[in-house]
């Protein structure tokens, strides 16, 4: 990916230190109190501007997340083709991930942030044309889902990493929050709008919607103006080698790098599938409410989600963060066991109560777990960490495909138990055995 060349207006030097940086003022105005607390990030322009792509970004992700099973299901009926699917879309983030680690550390990151939006622009547009004409079969399901999870691959490794140079260090953990609270926001938005559309207008609706929700991603992310961090651009194949073997070196040395990827490891394995694998099967297959319903559930979580994103901004907790870290797992794990426990009272409402407790929890988990690691890492390392992160995500991949496996062989409410367990577990040994991420603050 070509460096950008960019004018004195747009690339400033970085500041000293993230904790010296008093940013480009100029964000969304709050007063009193509010902008202190909750919303304190908000007032740095750059940040706002990346949250609100973020937010045009994430209404366009979950129109197709909540359409793209319910059009699976609709083609093949098969539990096993969406386990599969994310498979699909997960592959490249292997292969690629810690690769775009080590671009966001010697590429102007907001280039790649630009390149990316293109290319995840032009895939919804030839998709939505597949679908619209009424040729769409499940090959073309996989074959858009692998390649915009390949550009996609390349978009978060330098979307973390650059937080912390457009707000000071006491608000990347607020920032963090700010941004899932972006992403369960618009899943209430994108979850029951993808579901009315497709129940009202067809399974095509959502997918033309994904295209002009993204023209406004492209743009606010096109405006951004980040300090540019140091880098030594590219130096071939050689040096890229040498970095993204110092990329594992370093994610393996430091305890508490180390000991949060380990955490990764299970909460992708075990705890990603519910939405993708599990939520559209209870919604079709058990609870009997279908695609609106379904629509509907996503929004649910979506709303218990950006209450926990919004509380986690809010107190922005400096002080055992690790244990904190570790126990928002394991509650994320006994709600997905309460959840199938209540499905078979056959009750959407105790059902949907427990999906909002699903959706705080794993808002909870989510932002805090990247905020320790880009403060764990230092500036010039941040997108290879977030980038070796990206082989935690190949965990989302086996995980939907074992799900979706699982459920077509043991019914989706067992399955959806033992993933439960499997982050219980995981939250339950990593506080007894792995004392380092007690001691993180």
């Amino acid at each position: 990916m070509p460096e950008e060349t960019t004018s004195d207006t747009q690339t400033q030097s970085k500041p000293e230190s993230a904790s010296a940086y008093t940013g480009h003022r100029g964000g969304l105005n709050f007063k009193g109190a509010t902008l202190q607390g909750t919303f304190a990030s908000l007032k740095y322009r750059d940040f706002t501007l990346l949250w609100l792509g973020q937010i045009t970004h994430a209404a366009a992700l979950w129109l197709e997340q909540t359409a793209r099973p319910l059009l699976i299901l609709a083609l093949t009926d098969s539990a096993i083709h969406l386990g599969m699917v994310i498979l699909a879309r997960t592959i490249p983030a292997v292969f690629l991930g810690v690769l775009a680690g080590v671009l966001a550390d010697n590429f102007n990151r907001r280039t790649i942030l630009v390149a990316t939006k293109v290319m995840v622009f032009v895939l919804s547009i030839i998709f939505a044309l597949i679908v619209a004409t009424g040729i769409v079969e499940i090959w073309h399901i996989y074959v858009f889902s692998f390649l915009r999870g390949a550009a996609m691959a390349f978009d978060q490794p330098a979307r973390r990493a650059i937080i912390p140079s457009i707000v000071p260090e006491n608000l990347v953990v607020n920032a963090m929050a700010l941004s899932t609270g972006s992403m369960t926001a618009m899943r209430i938005i994108g979850a029951s709008g993808a579901g009315l559309l497709m129940g009202f207008y067809g399974l095509a609706a959502p997918f033309i919607v994904i295209v002009f929700v993204y023209i406004f991603a492209l743009i606010f992310t096109w405006m951004l103006n980040p300090p540019d961090h140091e880098r030594s651009g590219y130096q071939g194949a050689r040096r890229m080698g040498s970095d993204l073997a110092d990329g594992f070196r370093y994610s393996a040395a430091d305890p508490t790098i180390r000991g949060v990827l380990i955490i990764g490891l299970g909460y992708f394995l075990f705890g990603m599938a519910f939405m993708q694998v599990f939520a559209p099967l209870f919604a079709k297959q058990v609870l009997g409410i279908g695609e609106t319903g379904f629509g509907f559930m996503v929004s649910v979580m979506g709303i218990g989600g950006l209450i926990g994103a919004l509380g986690l901004a809010t107190f922005s907790p400096t002080r055992n963060r690790g244990t904190l870290m570790l126990g928002f797992l394991a509650a994320f794990g006994a709600l997905l066991i309460l959840f199938s426990g209540v499905t078979y009272l056959n009750s959407v409402v105790l059902a949907f109560i427990v999906v909002i407790f699903l959706g705080a929890g794993q808002s909870l988990f989510f932002p805090l777990m990247n905020a320790i690691l880009v403060e764990s890492a230092p500036e010039a390392m941040r997108g290879r960490v977030m980038g070796v992160l990206s082989l935690d995500r190949a965990m989302t991949a086996l995980g939907g495909a074992l799900a979706g496996i699982a459920a077509g062989a043991m019914g989706v409410q067992i399955t959806q138990i033992i993933f439960g367990v499997g982050c219980l577990v995981t939250a339950i040994l990593m506080y007894t055995l792995y004392p380092a991420l007690r001691r993180v603050q």
